[in-house]
């Protein structure tokens, strides 16, 4: 078998072994200016298992074909790694991600490089979610867990993003954040046991209307008092005194129930080693459709959901027992059902509540089933990562091999070509992944 070394013009170089005129043995291969290295076995022209190592210093260890990760192999890029199945340049099918530093993993199905079918997602802070993926999001049905709400992670205003789906990006990893979801509280915690708002009833336009009026016959007593007093106020006077008492009332309805409020909530407190679960729907990654979340200490919800957010007809308990029921919109309970109530609109509201509730139910029980899927789809994983683990300590091998292979042929010949160099094709390379073929 001939080999040499061939210089490119770009500053690259390929040593090693070469038959037919195509990179056929043990050989190393050099991208421009010597960045970025591929060493290990080729096979008429393609890379058949090694090593890649980029400019950065991220590497991939294990199969290939046709020029690109093909088969099982491992890749250690930035602080993630990942152990498993490789499709044409791209993660998956079943593969397991891990980061180095916090713990945080994801282990089950993939598609074109992203989180997608079934798999169990572990954050840093331990919390888990399993169930169903699309796109690298969470999407479908699935239960999220927490740990004791002292130990979740605390998500600041500069961490907007989930580590599962930052991480996805393995060409372009910045060193990406951990991050669980329900941005603006502890990781996994969503519901509240107050309510965001009071209810926004009929009567509350009466009541505005009460709060008018006597804000006006308060001005007209204020002008009664001062024309005793010999200190007459023009009608003016009176207006801009009205006018001052409603605007300001006005600013301050505005203010408060601009979601529903009508006062100032302080922030609700939490026991340390309180948890929180939810099972149901999940759409782009956030909780969406009919789900019931649960907290430890007893406060429950059933019903519709958006955004990680109650939203639409649904009931949640108290932890001493109470029931707020009705439909949300934010989080805030605006119209109340209440099933005494005898007109039609009060009933048909109530019958929704029930709908919501009986869904949310039968979510969740489906939602349980996918999880378990998730649990059996990441246990192919894990094999899939120990199998990956043996396929990257034999590229390594063949690797070490190579370039062994390829001291000998540079201490032979040194840097001139040899074996008829000319006469055989040039290698070519494009990279990340890189592809190697030979070309007259």
């Amino acid at each position: 078998m001939n080999g040499g070394r061939y210089d490119f013009e770009d500053g690259g170089c390929y040593i090693g072994s070469w038959e037919d005129g195509k990179a056929h043995g043990y050989g190393v291969c050099t991208g421009p200016k010597c960045q970025g290295e591929y060493a290990g076995s080729w096979h008429c022209g393609f890379e058949i298992s090694g090593v890649y190592t980029w400019p950065s210093g991220s590497a991939y260890e294990g199969q290939w074909q046709n020029g690109k990760r093909h088969g099982i192999g491992v890749e250690e890029r930035g602080r993630w790694i990942y152990r498993g199945e490789w499709t044409q340049g791209l993660k998956g099918r079943y593969g397991i991600r891990e980061s180095v530093k916090s713990g945080a993993k994801y282990e089950g199905t993939w598609s074109n490089g992203l989180q997608d079918g079934y798999g169990i997602e572990t954050y840093a802070d331990g919390g888990t979610f399993q169930g169903q993926w699309l796109g690298g999001m969470r999407h479908g049905l699935g239960v999220r867990s927490s740990v004791a709400y002292g130990l979740a992670s605390i998500i600041g205003a500069s961490e907007e993003r989930r580590a599962s789906l930052t991480s996805l990006h393995s060409e372009n990893d910045k060193d990406t954040k951990d991050i669980p979801d329900n941005f603006g509280t502890r990781g996994g915690f969503v519901l509240t046991e107050k309510s965001s708002g009071v209810p926004a009833e009929r009567g509350s336009m009466f009541r505005k209307m009460s709060l008018s009026r006597s804000s006006i016959l308060s001005g007209l007593r204020l002008k009664v008092k001062k024309r005793k007093d010999g200190t007459l106020s023009s009608s003016s006077s009176i207006r801009s005194n009205t006018s001052t008492v409603s605007s300001t009332n006005s600013m301050t309805l505005s203010e408060n129930t601009a979601n529903g409020d009508t006062h100032f909530e302080e922030p609700e407190e939490i026991g340390m080693d309180v948890t929180e679960n939810y099972t149901g729907e999940w759409k782009n990654d956030k909780r969406s459709g009919f789900g019931i979340s649960v907290r430890s200490d007893g406060l429950r919800y059933e019903g519709e959901w958006f955004g990680n957010k109650r939203h639409g007809f649904g009931c949640t308990t108290l932890p001493m027992g109470d029931k707020q029921e009705g439909k949300w919109k934010n989080n805030v309970l605006v119209t109340v059902g209440k099933k005494r109530l005898l007109s039609g609109r009060s009933r048909g509201r109530w019958e929704k509540v029930e709908q919501a509730v009986h869904e949310a139910n039968s979510a969740a029980s489906l939602a349980r089933k996918k999880a378990e899927l998730a649990a059996a789809r990441t246990n192919h994983a894990r094999m899939k990562g120990e199998q990956a683990d043996q396929a990257a300590e034999l590229a390594s091998q063949e690797a070490a091999y190579a370039r062994l292979r390829a001291k000998e042929l540079q201490a032979r010949h040194g840097n001139s070509e040899i074996d008829g160099a000319n006469d055989y094709r040039v290698c070519y390379r494009t990279y990340s992944p890189i592809t190697v073929t030979l070309f007259t």
